[in-house]
């Protein structure tokens, strides 16, 4: 999908979508004409990162934890209690 398609979706603007493209918290494909493209595990991820933001944790902790392959509850909640 779009990146216009996974805003409506999701309900996260273009705009926050592109800055977490370009800090690599959700990266998608790319192809040559330069469109974002998305598919089920991005969505996936997003709602992960949507989760924690509105947890009010922040992005570098929300990408530090989903740089683990499987999540690591005891650290999350180490940091929700900071």
């Amino acid at each position: 999908m779009l990146i216009s398609e996974l805003a409506k979706l999701s309900g996260v603007t273009t705009r926050s979508l592109r800055y977490y493209d370009q800090i690599g918290i959700l990266r998608p494909q790319k192809i040559s004409s330069g469109y974002r493209i998305y598919n089920h595990s991005h969505f996936e991820r997003l709602q992960i990162i949507v989760f924690y933001r509105d947890l009010g944790i922040d992005l570098a902790t929300i990408n530090n934890l989903l740089s683990y392959d499987t999540v690591n509850y005891e650290k999350f909640l180490a940091v929700q209690k900071k």
